[in-house]
């Protein structure tokens, strides 16, 4: 009996089995260059170049040249010899062939808008046009994100440190697809999912940005807060951080003791780069036992990693349940009329952060010590603008999130519809 071709996830107007195609036969590749960076710059130029750098980290599956910072070839580059087929067209895939991980090796934009510029495809890329077989315009970029394609092309990726990719191996792979009326409406829905992240994605770097610049002005003091009644508040005080808030060091606990289930022991790797939060992906255990309570976390407690990657980096404790705090990571105690939440802005701000790069700069290696961070001078306003400061900063965290939540929330929607609506 013929295999059933069909997507589990499906417009209501289509019906019978998709049909399968190499790659090879429905694509071309044709030559790309090998230019670095440095032969590329961002003020001007005629032809604008895509380094495969770029595919992995910025553009989008659908590439209109409109809304993307794309870099120019150098003026004093000769590209005189690059023949006008090799020149993109709208269709063209721009696909990067090698990645130092699974996840990006073979990642793909296709092109939709090159509003009449001119675009080559460059180092470690491979450029594909549909001149074997009709594509409906948008929808190839998708089809290779979908996981049945994205299997096959790990499949055949090689290499140890960085992965590779040969056009010969790719054109082999196998391309479930079907009618263009079809191909149409599945990019058309999945290029709305799309703009729908890319919207919430600005208006979260723009309230982001706009905390930023609030955040400045507060520390600076360019910004202040009235009492109830309309008056001044008093004169801010500058102290010693360590005069206000002591910082207190991690429990030594034993690796061979870790648990699947218990309390969590918040370690360095806990503390994320990208995120005021904890980073709770990859949380360890430990049994209960009578510790010491500077050992003990509870929620909306500040951390710090004091050694590795993410020296200085600091995170919110967000979790419900008590944590355990590890070696080479750092609890602010805040005491001596300093409010926890107001300690929480300053710690992310750019007065802190400041501070902690002078210090990190002067040592050799990436750590930092509880007497380092108590030396950083902290300006204090008294306690009810401290709170109206907190409050004020908080709500627009609070809407920082949600807005990460909702980006979040469509990104794992889109990667089901990537999963259901491709055979």
């Amino acid at each position: 009996m013929e295999k059933q071709l069909v997507p589990q996830l499906r417009f209501s107007e289509f019906e019978g089995n998709w049909f399968v195609k190499k790659y090879n036969k429905i694509f071309s590749f044709y030559s790309t260059n090998s230019l670095s960076r440095e032969y590329l710059n961002y003020e001007n130029g005629v032809v604008k170049n895509i380094h495969y750098g770029d595919i992995h980290t910025k553009f989008s599956t659908l590439f209109d040249i409109e809304k993307e910072k794309v870099p120019f070839v150098n003026t004093d580059v000769d590209l005189s010899k690059i023949k006008d087929e090799n020149f993109c067209q709208e269709g063209d895939l721009l696909i990067a062939d090698a990645s130092e991980d699974y996840n990006d090796i073979g990642k793909t934009t296709e092109i939709i808008n090159l509003n009449n510029e001119k675009l080559i495809s460059g180092l470690h890329t491979f450029h594909a046009r549909p001149n074997k077989f009709k594509m409906a315009i948008g929808f190839s970029g998708y089809l290779l994100q979908s996981w049945k394609v994205r299997k096959q092309v790990m499949t055949i990726a090689q290499g140890t440190k960085v992965l590779g990719l040969a056009t010969s191996r790719l054109g082999e792979i196998n391309l479930f697809i079907t009618s263009i009326p079809e191909q149409q409406k599945i990019a058309s829905f999945l290029s709305d999912v799309d703009a729908k992240i890319t919207q919430l994605t600005k208006k979260k770097d723009l309230l982001e940005q706009y905390k930023k610049g609030i955040m400045q002005k507060i520390f600076n003091q360019e910004l202040r807060f009235k009492d109830d009644n309309g008056n001044e508040f008093p004169k801010w005080q500058e102290k010693k951080l360590g005069e206000v808030c002591k910082l207190q060091g991690g429990y030594a606990f034993k690796s061979n003791q870790f648990k699947k289930q218990g309390i969590p022991i918040i370690r360095i790797s806990n503390i994320s780069n990208n995120n005021n939060f904890i980073d709770s992906n990859n949380l360890v255990y430990y049994d209960d036992f009578d510790i010491n309570e500077n050992f003990i976390l509870k929620k909306d407690d500040l951390i710090v990693a004091m050694s590795g990657a993410t020296t200085g980096k600091s995170s919110i404790y967000n979790l419900e349940v008590k944590g355990f705090v590890n070696q080479r990571v750092g609890v602010f105690r805040p005491q001596n009329n300093l409010l926890n939440k107001f300690l929480i802005q300053f710690v992310f701000s750019n007065e802190f952060i400041k501070q902690l790069d002078k210090v990190l700069v002067a040592g050799a290696q990436p750590n930092i010590s509880s007497k380092d961070i108590e030396t950083f001078i902290i300006p204090i306003p008294c306690l009810k603008e401290q709170t109206k400061i907190a409050n004020f900063l908080s709500d627009i965290d609070i809407k920082i999130e949600a807005l990460k939540t909702k980006i979040e929330n469509s990104k794992t929607f889109k990667k089901g519809l990537l999963q259901q609506m491709f055979v």
